[in-house]
Protein backbone atom coordinates (compact mmCIF):
# COMPACT_ATOMS: atom_id res chain seq x y z
CA UNK A 1 0.00 0.00 0.00
CA UNK A 2 2.81 2.41 0.86
CA UNK A 3 4.61 1.92 -2.44
CA UNK A 4 1.50 2.56 -4.53
CA UNK A 5 -0.57 5.09 -2.58
CA UNK A 6 0.64 6.23 0.83
CA UNK A 7 3.95 7.63 -0.37
CA UNK A 8 1.95 10.34 -2.19
CA UNK A 9 -0.16 11.27 0.84
CA UNK A 10 0.52 13.69 3.66
CA UNK A 11 1.94 12.13 6.81
CA UNK A 12 -1.28 12.92 8.72
CA UNK A 13 -3.49 11.18 6.14
CA UNK A 14 -1.23 8.11 6.04
CA UNK A 15 -1.17 7.91 9.85
CA UNK A 16 -4.97 8.14 9.98
CA UNK A 17 -5.27 5.21 7.58
CA UNK A 18 -2.68 3.18 9.50
CA UNK A 19 -4.67 3.87 12.70
CA UNK A 20 -7.71 2.27 11.04
CA UNK A 21 -9.59 5.51 10.49
CA UNK A 22 -11.66 5.95 7.35
CA UNK A 23 -9.89 8.38 5.03
CA UNK A 24 -12.02 10.14 2.40
CA UNK A 25 -10.61 9.96 -1.13
CA UNK A 26 -11.70 10.96 -4.60
CA UNK A 27 -12.01 8.27 -7.26
CA UNK A 28 -12.37 8.59 -11.02
CA UNK A 29 -14.33 5.90 -12.85
CA UNK A 30 -12.49 5.61 -16.18
CA UNK A 31 -14.40 2.63 -17.57
CA UNK A 32 -15.76 4.99 -20.21
CA UNK A 33 -12.45 6.69 -20.98
CA UNK A 34 -14.06 9.52 -22.96
CA UNK A 35 -16.54 10.28 -20.16
CA UNK A 36 -14.83 9.77 -16.78
CA UNK A 37 -17.02 10.13 -13.71
CA UNK A 38 -15.78 11.44 -10.38
CA UNK A 39 -16.95 10.17 -7.00
CA UNK A 40 -15.86 12.24 -4.03
CA UNK A 41 -16.55 13.36 -0.52
CA UNK A 42 -17.60 11.21 2.38
CA UNK A 43 -19.16 8.60 0.10
CA UNK A 44 -15.72 7.29 -0.91
CA UNK A 45 -13.14 6.20 1.64
CA UNK A 46 -10.24 3.87 2.29
CA UNK A 47 -9.84 2.02 5.56
CA UNK A 48 -7.40 -0.47 7.02
CA UNK A 49 -8.81 -3.69 8.44
CA UNK A 50 -7.54 -5.48 11.54
CA UNK A 51 -5.76 -8.11 9.43
CA UNK A 52 -3.77 -5.32 7.68
CA UNK A 53 -5.78 -5.56 4.46
CA UNK A 54 -7.44 -2.41 3.12
CA UNK A 55 -10.87 -1.82 1.70
CA UNK A 56 -12.37 0.82 -0.55
CA UNK A 57 -15.92 1.93 0.16
CA UNK A 58 -17.77 3.47 -2.77
CA UNK A 59 -21.25 1.97 -2.86
CA UNK A 60 -22.54 4.24 -5.64
CA UNK A 61 -19.68 3.25 -7.97
CA UNK A 62 -19.98 -0.46 -7.20
CA UNK A 63 -23.77 -0.45 -7.61
CA UNK A 64 -23.68 1.53 -10.87
CA UNK A 65 -21.60 -1.22 -12.49
CA UNK A 66 -23.30 -4.11 -10.72
CA UNK A 67 -19.98 -5.32 -9.32
CA UNK A 68 -19.94 -8.65 -7.57
CA UNK A 69 -17.51 -11.15 -6.10
CA UNK A 70 -15.13 -12.37 -8.79
CA UNK A 71 -15.17 -9.23 -10.93
CA UNK A 72 -11.66 -8.00 -11.67
CA UNK A 73 -10.91 -4.30 -11.22
CA UNK A 74 -7.86 -2.15 -11.78
CA UNK A 75 -7.13 0.69 -9.41
CA UNK A 76 -4.18 3.03 -8.94
CA UNK A 77 -3.33 6.34 -7.28
CA UNK A 78 -2.80 9.25 -9.66
CA UNK A 79 -0.43 11.69 -7.94
CA UNK A 80 -1.28 14.50 -10.38
CA UNK A 81 -4.99 14.56 -9.51
CA UNK A 82 -4.48 13.17 -5.97
CA UNK A 83 -7.18 10.60 -6.58
CA UNK A 84 -7.75 6.93 -7.32
CA UNK A 85 -8.40 5.76 -10.88
CA UNK A 86 -10.82 2.83 -11.24
CA UNK A 87 -11.50 0.56 -14.19
CA UNK A 88 -13.51 -2.65 -14.50
CA UNK A 89 -11.22 -5.16 -16.22
CA UNK A 90 -13.30 -8.36 -16.23
CA UNK A 91 -16.96 -8.86 -15.37
CA UNK A 92 -17.98 -12.32 -14.19
CA UNK A 93 -21.38 -13.20 -15.62
CA UNK A 94 -23.75 -14.53 -12.99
Amino acid sequence: MFEYILRYWTLDAAKSLENRCSVPVDIWDVIEENIPKKYEGGSVCLRKLYNDDFYLLCIELFNSHGLSVGDEIGIYWDPISSSLMFKLLTKICA
